[in-house]
């Protein structure tokens, strides 16, 4: 009974609409109507998990692969998660236990599975890049759960979500704090907040700011204390030391000086600004604990929010009424 009532409520809200791609590799290819059904769905997943309702055979039958070649918890826990909570099959497989370390490519790796009948392949790998060139080889949905320094779309749509729970549909004026050169995180965000029509701000060392940022509309500053003020959200992006971030700043001390987001840096925004961080938080160096713990900081929102939006976005794929053709025909 509890997935015919779901199913209802799904299907009220998607009215027979589908997304407009048949994958989510980049937040450059959604339009505003796939954001805006991303959240309504979204909405419904989590008002499913909130009541205790977390399982149903909405996807009963379909079999998920998460094939995950980095480490991850957030990320692939929640992918599980929301598989399993749709009633589908879901298979886990990791870079270190597939045939790649026998020599076999990511591509080969991917056509193994999509052969074996999956319905949908999740795929996070650490060259930038990677799942746009699955995603031709196969013929199952697939979505991007990271690529190297280039986009982590699920991330950014799930943060999103959190932001219009707490404040609406509001135009933000938006600021990252830190590590932008190395963070995926950051460039699904610069595309999805410049569709929201936010004024999107960084403050970083000039070793930390991507080539060219200005050009997508993004306002520099190398001094946090010059972009606070005015600010309704401030994101803190970890130093990114498993891609070798650490060689781009003088010290870890000196950055964490300088960009830790503390209580008076946060006096500086707007009295309501929140605080988010994609995680794993470095507690005293990305934010102060006092920070991270008040009732600003939406970052646990986020995590929990990550559960619902990967439920909708699993949903929306596995059961589009368009579908891809076979690359083996």
């Amino acid at each position: 009974m509890a997935s015919v009532n779901i199913l209802s409520k799904l299907k009220n809200v998607r009215k027979g609409q589908n997304l407009s791609v048949l994958d989510i590799i980049s937040i450059e290819n959604l339009t505003l109507s796939d954001l805006e059904l991303i959240f309504a769905l979204t909405r419904i997943f989590k008002d499913l998990v909130e009541t205790g309702g977390k399982k149903c055979d909405l996807l009963k039958g379909k079999t998920i692969v998460n094939f995950f070649n980095e480490n991850s918890t957030r990320t692939r826990s929640s992918f599980e998660l929301a598989g399993k909570h749709l009633g589908a099959d879901v298979i886990n497989v990791s870079g270190s236990a597939s045939s790649g370390k026998k020599g076999e490519t990511l591509g080969d790796s991917a056509r193994t599975l999509d052969a074996l009948n999956a319905d949908l392949l999740i795929i996070r790998d650490a060259n930038s890049g990677a799942p746009f060139q699955l995603a031709s080889l196969i013929q199952a949905p697939l979505i991007n759960a990271g690529d190297g320094w280039h986009e982590h779309p699920t991330q950014a749509l799930l943060e999103a979500f959190t932001l219009r729970e707490k404040v609406g549909k509001k135009k933000l004026t938006y600021l990252f704090v830190g590590d932008a050169l190395h963070s995926r995180v950051f460039g699904s965000q610069v595309r999805l907040y410049q569709k929201l029509g936010f004024e999107i701000r960084l403050a970083a060392p000039a070793t930390l700011i991507p080539k060219n940022v200005e050009n997508w509309g993004v306002k520099v500053f190398y001094k946090i204390e010059d972009a606070l003020p005015g600010c309704d959200a401030i994101h803190a992006i970890r130093l990114q030391t498993e891609r070798a971030a650490g060689k781009f700043v003088a010290t870890g001390r000196e950055y964490s000086k300088n960009y830790c987001i503390n209580p008076a840096r946060v006096k500086l925004a707007n009295k309501n600004a929140v605080i988010l961080h994609a995680g794993p938080v470095i507690r005293e160096f990305d934010i102060r604990t006092e920070v991270l713990e008040s009732k600003q900081c939406l970052v646990q929102d986020m995590v929990q929010n990550g559960l619902p939006t990967r439920m909708a976005l699993t949903w929306l794929l596995i059961t589009s009424k368009l579908k891809k053709t076979n690359p083996w025909k």
